[in-house]
C-alpha cells in the first residue's frame, strides 16, 4: 500500500494546479498548506498569523483577505482534513486473505496519522474548548467507525443479525489503537509506549482488532513479529 500524502503536500499540489485566473484560491490555499505544515512542530496556541504568512510568503495582511481569525482558519483547515481523510480512504478488496485485508486498513490509518500528526493533535486540543472543532472530531470519528463497520461486514462470511457488539468492538479497538498513536505522536500525554518499531506496533494492533471483529486468529503465516501471539493455548 502507498504512503499517504500529508494533507500539507495535497493543498499544496492543489494550489500549484490553480491557473492565474484564480489566484485567490491559489493564495488561500497556500495560506491553509503553510499552517498544516507548521502544526507539525507549533501547538495550535504558538500558531500565529505572522508565521503562517511567513511560510506562506506572502504579506501578513493577505491572512485577513481570507480569514477573519485564525480560529477561523484553524476550523477550515481541520474540516478539509476530514474531508482529505475520507476521499483517501482505501476500499478493501473482498477477496483474499480476510487479515491482509484488515491488516491494510490497520496501515492506512497508522500511516495517515503519523504523516498528519501535527492536525491531528491540533483537532484533538481545540476540541476541549471550541465546540465547532468537537464537532468536526466527533463526526470524524463517526464516520471513520461507519466506514470500518461496512468494510468489515464486507470481509465477515456470515455476518450478524445485530450489529451493536461489532461497532462496539470496533469503536473499542479503534479507541486502543488511537491510544498508542496519540501517545507515539505526542498528541496527548500519558505513560509513553516502549516499542519504537512502527511495523511491530502495527502488527500488533491488527492481531487484536482481528482476533475481537473475527473471533479467530490470523494465519500465523503472515505475521512477522506476533506469532507467539497465535500460539497461546485456549484455557481449559
Amino acid at each position: 500500500m502507498p504512503d499517504p500524502l500529508t494533507y500539507a503536500r495535497h493543498l499544496a499540489v492543489r494550489a500549484n494546479l490553480i491557473t492565474r485566473g484564480r489566484s485567490g484560491e491559489r493564495t488561500r490555499l497556500k495560506l491553509l498548506a503553510a499552517g498544516a505544515n507548521l502544526l507539525d512542530r507549533l501547538s495550535y496556541r504558538d500558531l500565529n498569523v505572522a508565521a503562517i504568512t511567513r511560510q506562506a510568503d506572502s504579506a501578513k495582511g493577505t491572512f485577513y483577505v481570507y480569514f477573519d481569525t485564525k480560529d477561523e482558519f484553524l476550523t477550515e483547515l481541520l474540516h478539509g482534513y476530514v474531508v482529505f481523510e475520507a476521499t483517501t480512504f482505501p476500499t478493501l478488496p473482498r477477496t483474499g486473505s480476510p487479515f491482509r485485508a484488515y491488516r491494510d486498513r490497520i496501515a492506512w490509518y497508522e500511516r495517515t496519522f503519523a504523516r498528519n500528526a501535527g492536525i491531528l493533535r491540533c483537532m484533538l486540543q481545540m476540541s476541549e474548548t471550541h465546540p465547532e472543532i468537537r464537532r468536526i472530531w466527533h463526526d470524524r470519528n463517526a464516520w471513520v467507525v461507519d466506514r470500518a463497520l461496512r468494510e468489515t461486514i464486507a470481509l465477515l462470511e456470515k455476518p450478524p443479525h445485530d450489529l451493536r457488539p461489532l461497532r462496539l468492538a470496533i469503536r473499542a479497538t479503534g479507541t486502543m489503537l488511537d491510544q498508542s498513536l496519540f501517545e507515539r505522536y505526542g498528541v496527548s500525554v500519558g505513560p509513553g509506549i516502549e516499542e519504537t518499531n512502527p511495523e511491530l506496533l502495527l502488527e500488533f494492533h491488527a492481531v487484536l482488532g482481528f482476533r475481537a471483529l473475527f473471533g479467530q486468529n490470523p494465519p500465523a503465516k503472515n505475521l512477522k513479529y506476533t506469532r507467539g501471539l497465535v500460539k497461546i493455548p485456549k484455557l481449559r
